[in-house]
């Protein structure tokens, strides 16, 4: 058995905090992370999964500023970018500047194997009002990007897709796990509740999926970007979606690897505080049901 850890969403360097569903705190992440370090050391996992919004302000200084807070974490990781880390037309450069030390190739959509585990990391696209896809996020989008996503749509482009299903087809006899920031399917309806701030998911998901279906060997798919957990299985393949760190129930997922299977656990950080100080009474609903918090995917 081996094991990785998936975070998602930790909006490092940024002297902001909000409400989303929870109260969500960038302010405390430097505490958060020095006890994520800690916990970490003690489980002793091969690499992080980090599912993008790694940064929240758009400039270069927060991007390297964001790339040295996961680097004291001193545990190899592979990054990948989100609606608040790809805005603007350098986004996707300075993201390469920052973390190319840990990209197995110098671009924004990979793959690496891991073991008995092969893993392809996706960008997905903005989609203006027009349909079109961009790089880059409409100036109206962006500008309201910290309290607002009315208006943001994403989709994987199609050259993307070309790639995906290039390496997947090189790749058949190995169990593989494809990682996008944005959740291919929405939430459930079953976590839906009154006043539910939803960030959305892929508008090609459905297209991703038909990809994907005659790639038998692709066992789930990770995500973030929605501040919550879940996970749901669609046409053999589980979507594992995890919360945010920086809001309530501030978790991760401890990912068992095993021959056959793995075995997916929902962790709290080791210092309870992060997530009382978060939760809004009434709104723990952020931390899923039971079958959101441990599940277990055949590899076989």
């Amino acid at each position: 058995m081996w094991r990785f850890v998936h975070v998602t969403d930790p909006h490092l360097a940024s002297r902001r905090d909000g409400i989303w569903n929870n109260r969500f705190l960038c302010t405390m992440m430097p505490e958060v992370m020095a006890c994520l370090k800690r916990d970490l050391t003690a489980l002793d996992p091969a690499f992080i999964l980090l599912t993008g919004d790694i940064v929240s302000a758009q400039t270069r200084e927060a991007m390297l500023e964001a790339r040295d807070e996961v680097e004291r974490l001193e545990i190899p990781y592979y990054p990948m970018g989100g609606n608040h880390d790809f805005v603007l037309q350098d986004s996707r450069k300075w993201f390469l500047e920052a973390f190319q030390h840990r990209l197995p190739t110098p671009q924004t959509y990979y793959s690496y194997t891991h073991e008995n585990l092969h893993f392809c990391v996706l960008d997905a696209w903005w989609m203006w009002s027009d349909g079109a896809l961009s790089e880059i996020s409409e100036a109206t989008v962006a500008r309201d990007l910290d309290t607002s996503l009315e208006g943001a749509r994403w989709a994987i482009p199609p050259h993307v897709l070309n790639w995906l299903e290039a390496d997947l087809s090189a790749h058949p006899n190995i169990a593989t796990v494809i990682a996008v920031h944005y959740p291919v399917v929405p939430i459930p309806q079953r976590l839906h509740k009154p006043e539910f701030n939803d960030g959305g998911c892929l508008e090609n998901g459905g297209l991703l999926l038909e990809c994907l279906r005659s790639h038998p060997q692709v066992k789930a798919i990770f995500s973030g970007h929605v501040h919550m957990h879940f996970a749901e299985k669609l046409n053999g393949i589980t979507q594992v979606v995890t919360g945010a760190l920086p809001e309530f129930p501030t978790e991760y997922r401890d990912v068992q690897v095993h021959e056959d299977r793995m075995e997916i656990r929902t962790l709290g950080l080791s210092d309870p505080d992060f997530a009382r100080r978060s939760l809004i009474p009434g709104k723990n609903w952020t931390a899923g049901e039971k079958q959101d918090r441990e599940l277990i995917i055949p590899l076989r």
